[in-house]
């Protein structure tokens, strides 16, 4: 199967990003979802009393994870992220860089300072759940990403609480990172 390229000039970036030949409907999909989420994050948290800065920090976050989640389910997507050339440690990377977004949320919405126990936890389950769905045979990608993302899930609610405001973020970034990123296109 030959994969599409970047077009040149100022589509190549956002082809670079989710990947050339992304349909019409596929790109009001994730811009929409990614618009959507972030103004409704913005708009909660401004509800809940959050200062600004952490209104746009959280509307930011929204948008990446949200239209993030949604970008990494598409076909186009898929079939780049997971072409050829792409080897397992550019996966790893990738899901590496949202440990900032754990960081962020780790010290702005968990209450007074920087909740350590969190960030770490968070961080290290995202990290081994990646490792664990990229190295495994390609049959069970797909059953073991939900499988730690269920996990995931039950360790947010349960074991370390909700982040008011953010409490779709745990969620929701296993379904970006786990479930979309990391498990390539069946067939």
């Amino acid at each position: 199967m030959t994969i599409a390229q970047p077009r040149p000039g100022l589509p190549g970036p956002w082809d670079r990003f989710v990947g050339p030949g992304m349909s019409a409907g596929e790109n009001v999909l994730v811009i929409g979802s990614a618009v959507v989420g972030g103004v409704l994050v913005a708009f909660h948290l401004s509800l809940l009393g959050l200062a600004w800065p952490l209104v746009v920090l959280g509307a930011a976050i929204g948008a990446d994870v949200i239209g993030g989640a949604v970008c990494n389910m598409t076909e186009t997507t898929k079939r780049w992220y997971h072409r050829p050339e792409q080897r397992p440690r550019d996966h790893l990377w990738f899901i590496a860089l949202h440990l900032l977004h754990i960081i962020a949320v780790a010290w702005g919405f968990r209450g007074g300072g920087f909740d350590v126990i969190y960030a770490v936890t968070v961080g290290g389950w995202l990290l081994a759940s990646a490792l664990i769905v990229l190295c495994a045979p390609a049959a069970l990608r797909s059953p073991l990403a939900t499988t730690l993302y269920l996990a995931a899930f039950a360790l947010s609610l349960y074991a370390l609480g909700p982040t008011p405001g953010l409490e779709w973020f745990v969620p929701l970034l296993f379904v970006k990172l786990l479930i979309g990123h990391a498990v390539p296109m069946r067939g």
